[in-house]
């Protein structure tokens, strides 16, 4: 290539890459220090993003149309009503080509009462990084950034509240770590005598259509579970339908012992009444 073609191609690229849009913003990191920017209100007005006599600035970038922001705008509606009355600055933040009528729809049906603030060409994202809806920013009071929150389907009001109460010096990260990470509840199922339980409706089933032998065994599966006092009951009385009655008069007298006040007892009794043992 010749130098007068290679100056051409040099200058060719400076054209492009001056028509080209800047990159957009990384994602501000904790501790980043955010404007205090003045944005119109959805009310008509104007209002600071932040506030200076507060402990926790809060604000929720969210998105009309969107069922996440739906579900994060009612969780945070939740998260307002439960944090009344400490020290905490609640704002929205919505782009400027979000419709102004889809905004106001959203906000009544969520429920929130604080402030929604217009970002205006989306300044404020672009300086955040925000590019996905919903998220929360969390500020403290010489407005430093603790941290932006992604939403979460599954207790993000709670994971909100903890980041709340740690800029509020009422909580610490041990709080915010099991937050963030709860104790797994025990899946369906789980409860021992619950799934004992199971065996016990099906060898009771098959007790009332007649397969003794079968609703025995579905009563001993139960037992290998959890000793549920019903299981030796319906083995009482499977083992007096099939004249073992000797075998009936022990399973009931262990079910006794574990639910004296069982009414079907002494009705299992009562088939084996007379008969040898």
């Amino acid at each position: 290539m010749t130098p007068a073609r290679r100056r051409s191609a040099t200058v060719s690229l400076l054209a492009i890459l001056a028509v080209l849009p800047p990159a957009a913003h990384a994602r501000a990191e904790p501790g980043t220090q955010v404007d205090n920017v003045e944005l119109k209100t959805l009310a008509g007005g104007k209002e600071k993003l932040l506030s200076p006599k507060v402990k926790a600035n809060i604000f929720v970038f969210f998105r009309p149309g969107q069922d996440r922001s739906v579900d994060a705008l009612k969780q945070m509606a939740q998260c307002e009503k439960d944090l009344a009355g400490k020290s905490i600055h609640w704002a929205a933040v919505v782009s400027s080509s979000a419709p102004a009528d889809e905004v106001k729809t959203l906000v009544a049906e969520t429920g929130i009462q604080m402030p929604v603030l217009i970002d205006d060409g989306d300044v404020l994202y672009d300086r955040l990084g925000i590019r996905l809806h919903p998220v929360v920013g969390l500020v403290d009071g010489k407005f430093k950034l603790m941290a932006l929150e992604p939403y979460r389907q599954i207790d993000y009001c709670d994971i909100i509240k903890t980041r709340i109460r740690m800029l509020l010096g009422e909580a610490s990260q041990a709080d915010l770590d099991k937050a963030l990470n709860p104790e797994k509840s025990p899946l369906p199922g789980a409860d021992p005598m619950k799934k004992a339980m199971r065996d016990v409706n099906m060898a009771r089933r098959l007790y009332e259509i007649g397969q003794y032998e079968k609703a025995v065994k579905q009563a001993q599966r139960a037992l290998e579970i959890a000793p549920v006092g019903q299981a030796y009951v319906v083995m009482g009385q499977a083992y007096a339908k099939l004249g073992k009655c000797a075998d009936s008069a022990r399973m009931l007298d262990t079910a006794a012992k574990l639910e004296p006040s069982n009414p079907n007892i002494a009705g299992a009794r009562a088939l084996c009444a007379g008969a040898s043992k």
